[in-house]
């Protein structure tokens, strides 16, 4: 016999009982899925259903502990997802992106205020970005296979053809492990962020698939071809275009500016 208990939580409470749903819409993903392996939920998954966020997610983004763990995104977003079997981890990091700043939307309202510096007169502007008016960057370029994270490029310079990946949840939370324990035996003034993030998308160079041979050549690589490599890879990967213009309060100087995803994003003070 059920417990009175498991007859309170099977029932839609909410509905029938306050006559009010959370809200639910769908987010289309940059990737449209074809990135993702054919055994996955993602695969071909052109959007993805979100519910709004509730206080139940703001006890996960006050959690001292998730937060001290650098997973309490990652929780938000599984929380979020309104679909059966859906693993956050697998989601290329644009297509997180682009659920993250919806539900951030959804919490908190379109209305992100930033502070930037005017490039002319070093004027400070508190900048009112709409997320809502992002534009999404559909994927670029073509797979070298559909239902593969691969794609090819070929080194200016070197003429070697690289095979690279766009980094998922899983590849940048591995990422990051590594970096502090980079950081704790090396020098601290040394930044990896151009070699880690090679290390991190490179797959093969010529074929050649040994990681640390990988890791050697991306050392020695000529910087005009790491440039190259990284300038195609940012104009194609899928996500949001977290690009933002502005005029100067000052000198009415037109600013470009990449949006900081700073604590005010999930945290507003306001």
């Amino acid at each position: 016999m059920a417990r009175a208990k498991d007859h309170v939580e099977n029932r839609n409470i909410m509905k029938e009982d306050f006559g009010w749903e959370v809200p639910v819409e769908l987010v289309p993903l940059p990737s449209k899925g074809i990135i993702y392996d054919p055994e996955s939920s993602l695969y071909k998954k052109e959007a993805l259903k979100i519910k709004a966020m509730t206080a139940k997610e703001e006890d996960i983004l006050s959690s001292r502990a998730l937060i001290k763990e650098g997973t309490v995104l990652d929780h938000l977003i599984a929380s979020c997802i309104a679909e059966p079997n859906v693993d956050p981890s697998e989601l290329t990091m644009g297509d997180r992106n682009a659920l993250m700043i919806a539900i951030r939307i959804t919490g908190y309202g379109p209305e992100y205020p930033v502070e930037a510096t005017c490039r002319k007169c070093d004027t400070m502007n508190r900048v009112d970005v709409i997320l809502s008016d992002l534009a999404i960057k559909r994927l670029g370029i073509n797979p070298i296979e559909e239902g593969k994270n691969l794609f090819e490029f070929k080194l200016p310079v070197t003429k070697k053809k690289v095979r690279f990946k766009y980094g998922t949840v899983d590849d940048q939370r591995d990422y990051d492990e590594k970096e502090k324990v980079m950081k704790k035996h090396l020098n601290a003034l040394v930044d990896t962020t151009v070699t880690g993030a090679l290390e991190l998308t490179i797959e093969s160079i010529d074929k050649v698939t040994d990681r640390n041979k990988i890791r050697h050549f991306i050392q020695y690589m000529p910087a005009y071809d790491s440039r190259a490599l990284r300038k195609f890879m940012r104009e194609n990967e899928p996500g949001i275009d977290m690009g933002w213009s502005y005029k100067c309060k000052n000198c009415t100087h037109e600013n470009d500016i990449q949006i900081p995803v700073t604590t005010e994003f999930f945290w507003p003070s306001t």
